[in-house]
This record gives structure tokens, C-alpha cells and sequence, in this order.
């Protein structure tokens, strides 16, 4: 029973960030779509809308935030296969057990302090005026969402790591 409820919080997690994937995906479309809006109304000699950049330099905020734990999952974040491709098999996963911790390390500042950045922008009511003018705390939520979304998953494959076979991680 313990066995399927670790399942199903797994696929139900899974399920969470492969959502956050895809509004990261949609956000990039949108960003795109908004971009070549403004080329094209550029190119017609027409002033563009003076929202524009300041949506897109927010939309590369968020997407990099929500797709991080899903690219983090596929395993699709950087690493120096240079350096990690000469280590044998018990290093190598020495090296990706350290990796995780630290990056677990990192995501769960990321998290704490995003976190207490937003609540202190929500509690002064700090405002954001550039070509709109919107309060500047929902702008950041997703600072602490992507960073505790990617603590969970380098948490998850610290575990995977340490509770499986040397050379079995896959299963």
C-alpha cells in the first residue's frame, strides 16, 4: 500500500511539472508570436504596442522558472561530459549524488528567498511601471514555484540515486 502511494505521489508530481512544461511551452509561443507582431507592425511603419517588451522580458522570467524541473527530469540541463565521461561507474555516480545536493541546495534558496522577496513585494505593494503598470509581486510567484518545483525533483533523484543499485537508477 506505502509502495503505491510513492507511485502515485511520483505520477501525481510528474503530472505538476509536466503542466508547469507546458505553460512554459505557451508562454515561449506567446513571446514569439508577440515579437513577430511587433516586426511586422514595425516594418509597416506603424509604432508597436509599448507593452511589448516589458511582457516578454517577464515571459523569459516565467519559462525559465516553470520548465526547469521538467528539463531537470528529462535530463536536459547542462553537464561537462567532457569531465564526467572519463570517471568509472562508482564515481560517476558519486559525482551526480553531489550534483543533486547541491543543486537541491541551490533550488531551495532560490525557493526561500523568492519566496520572501514576494511576500515583502505584496506587503509594501510595490508596483512595477514600465509600460504597464501592475503590482510586481504575482510577477515574481514564480520564482518560488519553479524553485521549489526543482527541489522537489533533484530531492526525488537524490532518492532514486541512493536507494538503487549502482548502475540500476533507471529502474
Amino acid at each position: 500500500m506505502a509502495i503505491k502511494n510513492i507511485k502515485m505521489r511520483k505520477k501525481g508530481f510528474d503530472i505538476i511539472i509536466e503542466f508547469l512544461a507546458y505553460l512554459a511551452g505557451i508562454i515561449i509561443f506567446a513571446i514569439a508570436v508577440i515579437v513577430t507582431f511587433t516586426a511586422v507592425v514595425r516594418y509597416l511603419g506603424l509604432r508597436p504596442p509599448i507593452w511589448v517588451h516589458q511582457w516578454t522580458e517577464y515571459g523569459l522570467l516565467w519559462f525559465t522558472f516553470l520548465g526547469a524541473a521538467w528539463l531537470l527530469r528529462e535530463g536536459g540541463h547542462i553537464r561537462i561530459d567532457t569531465v564526467i565521461s572519463k570517471l568509472n561507474q562508482n564515481r560517476f555516480r558519486k559525482v551526480e549524488i553531489i550534483d543533486d545536493i547541491l543543486g537541491f541546495s541551490v533550488s531551495a534558496i532560490i525557493f526561500w528567498f523568492g519566496t520572501l522577496h514576494s511576500i515583502d513585494l505584496y506587503q509594501r505593494g510595490i508596483m512595477e511601471v514600465k509600460g504597464t503598470t501592475v503590482p510586481k509581486f504575482p510577477l515574481f510567484l514564480f520564482i518560488p514555484l519553479g524553485g521549489l518545483a526543482l527541489s522537489i525533483q533533484f530531492s526525488r533523484q537524490f532518492f532514486k540515486k541512493i536507494l538503487s543499485k549502482p548502475g540500476h537508477e533507471d529502474q
